[in-house]
């Protein structure tokens, strides 16, 4: 009896360690396959492509608004010394100019209303049919993937995305207001506050650990509002993670780059902090950059966006 039974434990632990070792083999695959949509796939590429279509799938079309006044904006040295220290050498930061979010200062921007998401497949494929703008290059034979309806819309161009703007009666923001709707007035880093957690959001490391979810999230982000916990002061959604957002403000004088701000699912967490900004050429596309649009509050009072929306928030 004593040797069956010692039997069945050395039987059950040499099963337990089949399981660790196979759990192991995924969480490697899964990590290759992370790091091959990210070095291996181009994450930038020439306009182009033919229009979309597919899901019946509800849109999401609802503003928050932003009141006027004072916010914190950009990052001190103490802060961004405390990053470089962790980041500063490792893929996706190395070559990150933590400069240009200096200095941490005071920033006025007037009232405004900014989309709750990011503009979706569903919303831009009506943009697309209503003007006969060209779909964007990730779209196959004019359709958008099945099931990507409420997915934010990639591989658009800084000039797609204002173009859709315009049409849509908004604008892009610029990066103070993105800024502001991401972070509040208190100074927080995170749209959530200050400290990281990947549960919260949808970055490189969200992505490990949710790795099923963060698989099938390769080339076409989450469906907005996914990240529960990645939601602003003032309830704007996916301003951490997810994909990373055009805005109407230029970079650098010497370039011709606009800002994106915010990170996404292959970025790691200091792309997630509301001071973080990058430079991309207007016409380049790509399969982490996506947009949301705003409304200046004169043009948004007497028309389509309630006050109740503005009283929620």
């Amino acid at each position: 009896m004593k040797n069956k039974i010692q039997d069945t434990r050395y039987k059950m632990q040499e099963m337990r360690g089949k399981i660790r070792g196979l759990r192991f083999f995924l969480l490697l695959t899964s990590y290759f396959l992370l790091l091959s949509s990210v070095f291996f796939l181009p994450s930038v590429y020439s306009h182009g492509g033919h229009g979309g279509g597919g899901d019946k799938s509800s849109d999401v079309e609802s503003m928050v608004y932003i009141p006027e006044g004072e916010f914190i904006m950009g990052s001190n040295e103490d802060e961004l010394m405390e990053i470089k220290k962790i980041y500063g050498k490792r893929g996706g930061i190395e070559g990150y100019l933590f400069e240009k979010e200096k200095p941490k200062r005071r920033v006025f921007v007037k009232s405004f209303y900014i989309d709750k998401y990011e503009v979706t497949n569903v919303q831009y494929k009506k943009f697309i049919d209503a003007t006969g703008h060209p779909a964007p290059s990730g779209w196959n034979n004019g359709k958008y993937q099945p099931g990507k309806a409420n997915n934010p819309v990639l591989y658009v161009s800084w000039y797609d995305a204002k173009a859709y703007a315009k049409w849509a009666g908004k604008r892009l923001p610029t990066e103070e207001e993105w800024e502001k709707a991401a972070r509040g007035t208190d100074g927080r880093i995170y749209p959530w506050g200050n400290k990281y957690d990947p549960a919260l959001t949808s970055t490189a490391e969200s992505v490990m650990e949710n790795i099923e979810e963060g698989i099938c999230s390769v080339t076409t982000g989450n469906p907005v509002g996914t990240a529960k916990g990645d939601v602003s002061p003032y309830g704007v959604h996916d301003m951490g993670g997810n994909v990373r957002e055009w805005t109407d403000s230029s970079f650098i004088a010497e370039r011709e780059e606009k800002v994106v701000k915010g990170g996404s699912w292959v970025d790691l967490s200091p792309k997630a902090r509301s001071s973080s900004r990058d430079g991309v050429n207007p016409k380049s596309v790509s399969h982490i950059i996506g947009f949301r649009c705003v409304r200046d509050y004169e043009m948004t009072a007497t028309n389509s966006v309630s006050d109740s929306v503005r009283e929620q928030s």
